[in-house]
């Protein structure tokens, strides 16, 4: 394009009327009077942009005119486009793949850990036949295999140290059961030579003798079958039978049948101390096996306070759960008694069959509750019992 310095401007097709695109250029060029360039876009499209230069024409020191010279961009930038796109593809392609290369990777790094930890939560809640996949031979093969290991010889454990219980038990069992029964059978034994003595050397007291001994003989067979009642009642626990119980009702109701008992015969008395919860304390029990616990439990008290004390009945409502504790102020347990308190057949008392306690923890067991023991001797003993609650209180 030729510009004149009146303003015109001519192209191959003839006069042209100046767009303003060109004015930068232009003004540029009156401004230095030496060769101007710049880009010029001629549409919305930036593949229309031009590169244009001015030359100027001059005769001395006056500007003719110039001559437009514009040079197109559109390979350029359509190059341009093209190699951003490829970059952009690239890239996208680079980033995708990735992803899916760091998923495969996690997946085969988590998935065996999942699997532990699947297996660890298994073995927590009680299933130690939990095994784990054991699919790879680097670290976290390895560790899947020393977990199958480890559950494998818990469970060969458990069995050695039931086994050992079991035998430990029932020696236990055999050990109560001759010291129970050899108390009343030796007076049997002496009643029984007495009177054979007396039928041989004194026939005219025989009488006398027989009366006497018969009364003896009666009185320790009487002992022989409370005693074997005892374990007969401990071996025929009844499954309790299920109904909404008020634990504040059995209490006082425990209470009513014992209190006679806190000073009577001579017995120093002993203070009932009540701390029971008015609403929210309801279980879902047997009410009898429940009144059976926790008589067994004042009676214990009672025996640990023999100079009198202070029994004290504490009941709440603790989330999902009912607690009931039974505390005396009696002589103390040591932290060896506390252990071995649950023990069938474990007693502390010189004359007992060591089952009462027993039978509490099975009643509390059957409803799927928990005791627990805390003791400092010389400063009384407690007993906790967790209940669970009855669901829709």
């Amino acid at each position: 394009m030729l510009w004149l310095a009146t303003g015109e401007l001519f192209g191959t097709a003839g006069a042209l009327t100046s767009p303003a695109q060109l004015d930068f250029v232009l003004d540029q060029l009156k401004r230095t009077g030496r060769e101007s360039s710049g880009m010029v876009r001629w549409g919305a499209d930036p593949a229309s942009t031009e590169s244009v230069v001015a030359l100027p024409l001059q005769h001395g020191s006056d500007l003719l005119g110039a001559l437009l010279v514009g040079t197109s961009l559109r390979d350029q930038i359509e190059l341009e486009r093209s190699i951003l796109w490829t970059g952009v593809l690239v890239g996208g392609s680079g980033i995708l793949l990735g992803a899916l290369i760091a998923w495969w990777t996690t997946a085969r790094v988590s998935r065996p850990v999942a699997q532990l930890v699947t297996g660890v939560q298994a073995v927590a809640g009680g299933n130690w036949a939990a095994r784990v996949p054991a699919a790879s031979e680097d670290e976290i093969g390895q560790l899947a295999l020393a977990f199958n290991r480890m559950t494998e010889q818990l469970i060969e454990q458990r069995d050695r140290t039931l086994q050992a219980e079991r035998v430990a038990a029932w020696r236990e069992v055999a050990r109560r059961l001759a010291h129970e029964l050899k108390n009343p059978l030796f007076p049997l034994q002496i009643t029984v030579e007495n009177l054979q003595r007396a039928r041989e050397q004194r026939p005219d007291e025989f009488d006398e003798v027989f009366r006497e001994s018969t009364a003896t003989l009666l009185a320790e067979l009487q002992k022989l079958k409370l005693i074997i009642g005892r374990f007969s009642d401990f071996a025929k626990m009844p499954r309790p039978e299920m109904e909404t119980v008020n634990v504040k009702a059995v209490v006082n109701e425990v209470l009513r049948l014992y209190e006679p008992q806190f000073h009577a015969n001579g017995r120093p008395r002993i203070e009932p101390v009540l701390e029971l919860a008015g609403s929210g304390a309801e279980v879902t029990g047997d009410p009898l096996l429940l009144n059976r616990a926790l008589s067994n439990l004042v009676l214990n008290a009672m025996d640990a306070m023999p100079d009198g004390g202070v029994l004290r009945f504490r009941t709440e409502r603790l989330d999902d759960r009912v607690r009931i504790e039974v505390a005396d102020s009696g002589q103390g347990l040591s932290e060896e008694e506390c252990a071995r308190l649950f023990t069938p057949y474990y007693t502390t008392k010189r004359h007992g069959t060591g089952l009462g306690l027993a039978i509490v923890q099975s009643v509390v067991s059957d409803h799927g509750g928990r005791i627990s023991v805390s003791s400092v001797p010389g400063q009384g003993t407690v007993f906790t019992i967790d209940l669970p609650a009855r669901r829709d209180v």
